[in-house]
C-alpha cells in the first residue's frame, strides 16, 4: 500500500484487511499530484511561462478573481464509486455501451487516443498498471467512472467520456430545499436572490461561485451521489485555477495546489520538517525555483460554515454573502515519487503531511 494512506482519515486498524476502495482513492490522489501538479510545473519551465501560483488570499473558493484556462495545465475528473451506479441516478449519468472502457470504444472516441488493447489489469484503479490507461483517457473530455462491481474487490476502470445530466435550477432548488433558503420555488424570491444562490451552490463544493463545465458537473454528481447514500469519491483537477478538488461523502473538503513559499515561511518549513524527523526541507520541496523560492505542494482542508449547514428561515440574505467554507487545516505535502524527482530513502520513514499554517490568519 502507498504511503499515501495516511491522507485517510478514517486509518486501517491493526490486523485488519485492507480497504481496497480507500487504496485506490488515496493511490490515484497520489497519482494526480504527479500528472496534475507537478507534471503541469515543468511544462510551464519548459515552455519559459511563470507557473500561475495563487497568493494566500485567493485559497478560499469564491475569494479567487476569476482566471483564464491555463493549457500547459493537465485536467482530470474522475468520479470512484464503492458500488455500481445505483440504478435511481442512471438517468444523470451517462453509461451507454459506448462509454465502456473497451479498446474498440476509446479509438472511436477520440482518435488521439491509441489503445491496441486493454488487459483486466489495466481497468484495476487500485494498481498502478491501470496509469499508463488513465494518462490515455485522462485528457479526454468529460468524466472517467471507476465502480467496485464485487464487496471487498478492488474499483475498476469501467466508462469513459462520462456526461452528468441535470438541470442546474434542480440542483440549485435542492440545496436550497435543504439549507432552508427557499421553502417551495427556486425564484419565489425574484432572479438576484437565486443567482447569489447559484453562487454558493458552487461555493458549497469547493468552487467559485461562476464555475462552468466540469466543475458545475462534479457538484453536482457529488450532490446526487450524497442524496443516493452511496459511499463516492469525486477528483477535479482544473486549468483555471490550477487545483485539485476532493469531494467525497463526508463533512470534508480537500484541495491540493502548487504554492511558492517566501524565505520566512521556507525558514519555517525547515523547523517544522526537522521537528518530525527530516534533516531538513527537501523531502517537502519540490523545486527551489530561479529566485530561490521553495516550490511546494500544500493541501488544505474546508468545513462548511454555519450558513452552509443549518436550516435557515430568517437573515437569508446576510447568509447568503457570507463565506461558505473555512480553513480547519493546512499542510505541506511530502513530494511523491516522480520521474523529477530523485528518490531519498532517508525521507521514507517521515510523514507525508507536515502541518503548516499558511492561508489561514492565525
Amino acid at each position: 500500500m502507498s504511503e499515501f494512506s495516511e491522507l485517510e482519515r478514517r486509518p486501517i486498524g491493526a490486523g485488519e484487511p485492507a480497504d481496497l476502495f480507500l487504496v485506490t482513492r488515496n493511490r490515484l490522489t497520489e497519482f494526480l499530484l504527479n500528472y496534475s501538479l507537478i507534471e503541469s510545473y515543468f511544462a510551464f519551465v519548459r515552455a519559459r511561462k511563470p507557473y500561475p501560483f495563487l497568493s494566500r488570499d485567493a485559497v478560499v473558493p469564491g475569494s479567487a478573481v476569476p482566471r483564464g484556462e491555463q493549457r500547459h495545465q493537465n485536467t482530470a475528473f474522475m468520479i470512484l464509486l464503492d458500488e455500481p451506479l445505483p440504478d435511481t441516478l442512471i438517468k444523470h449519468f451517462r453509461l451507454r455501451k459506448s462509454n465502456r472502457v473497451t479498446a474498440p470504444n476509446m479509438r472511436a472516441l477520440c482518435s488521439d487516443v491509441v489503445v491496441e488493447d486493454i488487459e483486466p489489469g489495466q481497468l484495476d484503479l487500485s494498481s498502478s498498471d491501470s496509469d499508463a490507461l488513465l494518462r490515455k483517457l485522462l485528457p479526454i473530455d468529460y468524466a472517467i467512472l471507476g465502480e467496485r462491481a464485487t464487496p471487498g474487490g478492488a474499483p475498476q476502470l469501467s466508462h469513459a467520456h462520462v456526461k452528468i445530466e441535470r438541470l442546474t435550477d434542480n440542483a440549485l432548488r435542492e440545496l436550497g430545499l435543504d439549507l432552508g433558503y427557499v421553502e417551495r420555488r427556486l425564484f419565489e424570491r425574484g432572479e438576484d436572490y437565486a443567482d447569489a444562490l447559484e453562487a454558493k451552490f458552487y461555493e458549497y463544493y469547493g468552487f467559485p461561485g461562476n464555475s462552468s463545465g466540469r466543475k458545475s458537473a462534479a457538484a453536482m454528481a457529488a450532490q446526487m451521489l450524497t442524496k443516493a447514500g452511496t459511499r463516492f469519491c469525486v477528483l477535479l483537477a482544473n486549468q483555471d485555477d490550477c487545483r485539485i478538488t476532493v469531494l467525497d461523502d463526508g463533512p470534508f473538503i480537500t484541495q491540493y495546489m502548487l504554492i511558492r513559499l517566501d524565505r520566512d515561511d521556507t525558514a519555517r518549513l525547515i523547523r517544522t520538517a526537522r521537528a518530525f524527523g527530516a534533516t531538513g526541507a527537501g523531502p517537502y520541496t519540490l523545486i527551489r525555483d530561479a529566485r530561490d523560492a521553495s516550490i511546494v505542494l500544500y493541501r488544505v482542508d474546508f468545513a462548511r460554515a454555519a450558513p452552509a449547514r443549518g436550516r435557515v428561515r430568517t437573515d437569508a440574505d446576510r447568509l447568503l454573502r457570507q463565506p461558505w467554507l473555512e480553513i480547519v487545516d493546512e499542510w505541506i505535502v511530502k513530494v511523491p515519487s516522480a520521474d523529477h524527482v530523485e528518490p531519498d530513502e532517508d525521507a521514507a520513514d517521515l510523514p507525508v503531511f507536515l502541518p503548516y499554517v499558511w492561508a489561514r490568519s492565525v
